[in-house]
């Protein structure tokens, strides 16, 4: 990055996986006041590269005077059958915002996504973060749908009884063939069936049975009470097996932690009512957002 008079000049560059714990340091600035608290251990932030495949060879990086003061973590994989590029988080230290640096690192990489055959990228960003999303708007990004982070920092509350004829067993994996003919909707990147399996080792599965037929489930990150997955055989919604499910996780939950429910799509009014009875309320909305690259 050079700086001629009052302009700043970002050079930008794609990084290595020589280059973690230089990331991970400034990955930790850039979102130290974030309107949503994101502070990761180092290990947490290892789980959060490999959850959305970040590949750190094409996560591209600004530096100043050899000090790393942007980035962009750059995830890869297929999304509704399209070869994307998701965004798993831009930063920038914050005494170097407002100096173009993520302009200057979409300018470096969206060429050579276009050119290895990357048909879009996917990002989300939450909805009171106006200067990122007119940034993303001026890149050409579109609006797909809102996000809602649903939270319930107490007890639940459970407005329909759990019918007795419900058992809640722990699997060894997902069920995707199974677990997909109950979703209404589709599952944001981060809570992918592709993330998931990514993730696995770092994931409780519980689904809910009436004798040998499954009737929901529930995917989840054990101790910290955060849901990527949850749904319900509609045969057997209103029969308190969503409760059942929600009970475990919140069992699994220690003490001191919320439990969250990531990135419902806001047009499912049925789970946002759901979510609602038992106590949840919106704890922040993001935009999902795309931008074509064909």
């Amino acid at each position: 990055m050079k700086i001629t008079g009052e302009t700043v000049l970002p050079t930008c560059c794609f990084l290595q996986e020589a280059s973690f714990k230089e990331l991970y340091a400034t990955f930790t600035q850039a979102f130290s006041d974030y309107v949503f608290p994101f502070a990761l251990t180092e290990e947490q932030f290892r789980n959060h590269l490999a959850l959305n495949g970040v590949d750190l060879e094409r996560t591209a990086g600004c530096y100043l005077d050899g000090e790393l003061v942007g980035f962009s973590l750059n995830g890869f994989g297929d999304w509704q059958g399209v070869r994307t590029v998701y965004d798993a988080g831009t930063g920038v230290i914050p005494q170097y915002r407002r100096r173009h640096v993520s302009e200057a690192m979409f300018a470096m990489m969206l060429p050579v996504f276009r050119d290895q055959g990357m048909q879009q990228c996917l990002l989300e960003v939450i909805t009171s973060n106006t200067g990122a999303i007119k940034l993303y708007e001026k890149l050409g990004f579109t609006i797909k749908r809102e996000l809602a982070v649903l939270q319930v920092d107490g007890e639940m509350t459970t407005p329909v009884p759990i019918s007795p004829d419900i058992e809640v067993r722990r699997l060894d994996g997902p069920d995707w063939p199974v677990f997909s003919g109950f979703w209404d909707g589709i599952p944001s990147w981060q809570n992918s069936p592709e993330a998931i399996d990514r993730s696995q080792k770092n994931k409780t599965v519980k689904a809910a049975f009436v004798g040998d037929r499954c009737v929901g489930y529930m995917i989840y990150s054990s101790k910290v009470g955060r849901a990527a997955q949850m749904a319900v055989d509609r045969e057997y919604r209103h029969h308190g097996v969503g409760s059942a499910l929600l009970k475990e996780m919140r069992a699994d939950t220690a003490e001191g932690y919320p439990m969250q429910i990531i990135n419902v799509d806001k047009s499912l009014s049925g789970a946002i009512e759901f979510f609602t009875d038992h106590g949840f309320y919106e704890r922040v909305a993001q935009f999902e957002m795309v931008l074509p690259l064909l």
